[in-house]
């Protein structure tokens, strides 16, 4: 295993539902206020890219983070 999913699903809840589950990105995340970044998936996607890696064990990487606003349209980050 490489990480404890366990784990992971925490990260993930905390990092994604908690934070940005049904709440108007302008006014639930600073870097979306107003007059900053638009919140577009592929921002969002950036956004989230940061906020997860930064909370993996060390030697754990992310591979994509996806963001998939219906069957048709997603934006994709594989990181810097």
């Amino acid at each position: 295993m490489v990480v404890d999913l366990a784990a992971l699903d925490e990260i993930l809840f905390q990092e994604i539902v908690e934070r940005l589950d049904h709440k108007h990105l302008n006014n639930a995340v600073a870097e979306f206020a107003y007059g900053k970044t638009v919140p577009t998936a592929e921002a969002v996607a950036v956004y989230l890219w940061r906020r997860i890696q930064d909370r993996l064990p060390d030697g754990v990487t992310l591979h994509r983070v996806r963001i998939q606003e219906d069957p048709l349209l997603y934006a994709e980050y594989f990181g810097p």
